[in-house]
Parts: structure tokens; C-alpha cells; sequence
């Protein structure tokens, strides 16, 4: 059993506090201004600093092997628009170009998150978004300019891609 102090004990950071309380972790005395409370307990200021959660931390590495996989499949998928722009006239063009490019995002967003081991976050993010305007490139090679569907079907692309990797 431990032995009740008799000692008077002093806050780390603010040394004229007087203080009972200690974090959970190091034990190191903490004055009310300094604790925080934390889901195990009362914790210092260092010891309860929020960590980042492992799914959103990326390396370099892996973060250049989203990208290749993110260029990758926006050319793919870059293609393959082009040659839905190229089989489909008519009426239903528009509609029928705007869907498939954000199905190219979608693509786009899920194969960045495969090469990336299926971690997420704002910079994946960036890195599909970007894949899937580079993307874009054979289509508006083919089409010969960049008109406004065009412009609308990549910005659709982007903001899918986007969206899906941005957070959970």
C-alpha cells in the first residue's frame, strides 16, 4: 500500500502552485491550469496532446506512389472518356460524358488509395484531384480545345477524386 505523502507538492510549470494531483502517465504534478482531462484520465499538457491518427499520417514513399498510381489511372480513365467523347454523338453526349468523368474520379480516388495502403487525408486528396485533371489531358488533345463540358466533366472529376479521399 502506498504511504500517504506528507510533503507539499508544487505544479512542474507553475512552481508556486500547490498541488495533490498528478498525470496519469509520468507522473508529474499538474495545477488545474495545467491538467488535461483525458479519456483515461488526468493527463499534463505534454502527455495529452492529441496524436494523429495513423490512417491520415502518410510517408513520402508512399505518398509518390499515390501520385504515380493517381496519374496512372487518370490517364487511363483519360482515354477512355476520349473515346466516349469519340462513339457517342447526339442528344445525350453531355449527360452521358459528365457521368462517366465522375466515375473517373471515383477511379481515380480508389486506386490512389490502394497504392497508398488505404489511408486517407487531405493531401491524398490533392494528389487524386490532380490525377484525374492531368488525366483529362488525351481529352482535350482529341477533342482539339477545351470546351465548357469538357471543363465541367474535369472539375467533376476533381472534386469526386477529392472528396472521396478527403476524410472518412
Amino acid at each position: 500500500m502506498d504511504e500517504p505523502r506528507d510533503e507539499i507538492t508544487y505544479c512542474a510549470k507553475h512552481k508556486k502552485t500547490p498541488t495533490n494531483v498528478r498525470c496519469g502517465r509520468c507522473d508529474t504534478p499538474v495545477c488545474p491550469q495545467c491538467l488535461v482531462f483525458a479519456p483515461v484520465g488526468v493527463r499534463c499538457s505534454d502527455c495529452g496532446k492529441p496524436t494523429k491518427l495513423p490512417q491520415y499520417q502518410i510517408s513520402l514513399p508512399l505518398l509518390l506512389r499515390a501520385l504515380a498510381a493517381s496519374l496512372a489511372a487518370g490517364a487511363g480513365g483519360g482515354v477512355l472518356l476520349s473515346l466516349v467523347l469519340v462513339s457517342i454523338p447526339g442528344l445525350f453526349y453531355g449527360l452521358f460524358y459528365l457521368m462517366a468523368a465522375a466515375g473517373v474520379g471515383y477511379l481515380v480516388s480508389e486506386a490512389t488509395s490502394f497504392a497508398a495502403q488505404r489511408k486517407r487525408g487531405p493531401v491524398l486528396g490533392s494528389a487524386a484531384a490532380f490525377g484525374a485533371v492531368a488525366g483529362h489531358a488525351p481529352v482535350i488533345y482529341i477533342v482539339g480545345g477545351l470546351p465548357f463540358i469538357i471543363l465541367l466533366g474535369t472539375a467533376i472529376a476533381a472534386f469526386v477524386a477529392f472528396l472521396r479521399l478527403r476524410y472518412p
